[in-house]
């Protein structure tokens, strides 16, 4: 299998669970009364601010995953696959990853770098798809 196809298949594993902690958090903000309701507004309840972050993490994680996912599975189609592909896929995995974890613990000038890095690496594979 293609390495970058591993990455790909790694960063479906992590979109798969990503919706965890902010899931846990929710739990112990709101209950597991709640969490198996139609999770209407609880009034003077707040979401635990980690797991807010991490909530707004995976939400970002969703917007940005389909379109390298995308990049990928095209890029196998076409043949394209090379040593700067592979590089590339690795590096918007690991930033991804860097990303939820920067995120989850408000650690926003690292945030905000592996998203930039992440967003590059996935612009440089749908050129690629194009070029």
């Amino acid at each position: 299998m293609a390495f970058e196809y591993i990455c790909l298949t790694l960063m479906t594993i992590l979109f798969m669970f990503a919706w965890v902690p902010g899931s846990v958090g929710k739990w112990k903000s709101y209950g597991g009364k709640w969490i198996a309701s139609n999770r209407d507004p609880i009034p003077g309840k707040e979401l635990l601010p980690w797991a807010s972050r991490c909530d707004r993490a995976y939400n970002n994680l969703k917007d940005y995953f389909p379109a390298y996912a995308v990049a990928i599975i095209l890029l196998g189609i076409l043949n394209k696959f090379d040593p700067l592909t592979q590089a590339t896929a690795a590096l918007y995995l690991l930033s991804r990853v860097a990303h939820f974890i920067s995120y989850a613990i408000g650690n926003v000038p690292q945030r905000a770098l592996y998203f930039f890095m992440s967003l590059a690496c996935n612009f440089y594979l749908l050129t690629k798809v194009i070029s």
